[in-house]
């Protein structure tokens, strides 16, 4: 097992050491249950999240104008 320093908040860490304290276990213990339970979920979440307008413009020139497709229809009418 390797060692690491964490920089935490006054306020998280009291609730950190009240959580231990409560469990009757060490901060390092609640610290190793956060780590793994974060990078469970971190499993489910997509790397990237999709872009917001990820497939505005993707069939982009795979269409005439639109102003082209107009006319084609109308001139059906005649």
């Amino acid at each position: 097992m390797k060692r690491t320093l964490v920089d935490l908040a006054e306020n998280d860490l009291a609730q950190l050491d009240g959580l231990a304290a409560d469990w009757h276990t060490s901060r390092a213990s609640v610290l190793r249950d956060a780590v793994a339970e974060y990078l469970v979920k971190r499993e489910r979440v997509p790397t990237s999240p999709p872009k917001p307008l990820e497939g505005f413009g993707a069939l982009k020139g795979c269409f005439e104008d639109g102003q082209a497709y107009q006319d084609n229809l109308r001139s059906e009418w005649e």
